[in-house]
C-alpha cells in the first residue's frame, strides 16, 4: 500500500468517525406499577403551603406524590403518560405544549432528552414537577421533583413492568 492510499484510507475512516448518528433512546412504553418509593410518599394529594395543596384536573393524577400505575406509549417523535383517567402528550424536541391551549391556567409540559435519561417537565399555575425517567431492563426508575405552594418534595419511585 502506498503512502497516498495509507493517508486516503485514513481520512475516509477520519470522516466516516464524524459523521452524526442518530442517536438510540430508551423506550419506556408499557403498563408500570409501583415497586418502591423513597421517601414514602403520604397519602392523598401533597399538601402546600398554609393547606393550599394541589389542585386542578391533574391535582390526583400527573401531580400525584406517587401514582401507583403509569402507562406510556412512546414513538419516536413523542410520548403520552396515562395516570388515572388523565393522558398527557409530550413532544420529544423541548418544545412546550398547553391544555388547553392558550388559558392561563392550562397544563403546559414538555420533554427533552439527556443522554440516556428522559426529563418531563409539567407546570399547572403555581404547582411544577419534574420527572427524569431511565430504564434498566423491565426497572423504570423516575425522579420526582414537585413543587406547590412554595413546598418542594424529591422522591425516586421505582416501577416494574406489568
Amino acid at each position: 500500500m502506498t503512502q497516498r492510499h495509507l493517508v486516503l484510507l485514513i481520512a475516509v475512516v477520519a470522516a466516516w468517525s464524524a459523521v452524526p448518528r442518530a442517536q438510540s433512546h430508551a423506550d419506556f412504553s408499557g403498563t408500570w406499577k409501583v415497586a418502591t418509593v423513597d421517601p414514602p410518599a403520604p397519602a392523598g394529594r401533597g399538601r402546600g403551603a398554609a393547606g393550599g395543596g394541589i389542585s386542578g384536573p391533574y391535582a390526583e393524577t400527573m401531580l400525584a406524590q406517587a401514582p401507583a400505575t403509569i402507562v406510556i406509549a412512546q414513538t419516536t417523535t413523542g410520548l403520552t403518560v396515562q395516570i388515572g383517567s388523565a393522558t398527557i402528550a409530550y413532544t420529544l424536541d423541548d418544545k412546550t405544549t398547553e391544555l388547553p391551549p392558550g388559558d392561563v391556567m392550562a397544563f403546559k409540559s414538555r420533554a427533552h432528552w439527556d443522554g440516556a435519561k428522559l426529563h418531563l417537565h409539567y407546570k399547572q399555575g403555581m404547582n411544577w414537577g419534574r420527572d427524569i425517567l431511565t430504564l434498566s431492563g423491565a426497572t423504570l426508575t423516575i425522579v420526582h421533583d414537585l413543587e406547590s405552594g412554595g413546598q418542594s418534595t424529591t422522591r425516586t419511585l421505582t416501577y416494574a413492568k406489568s
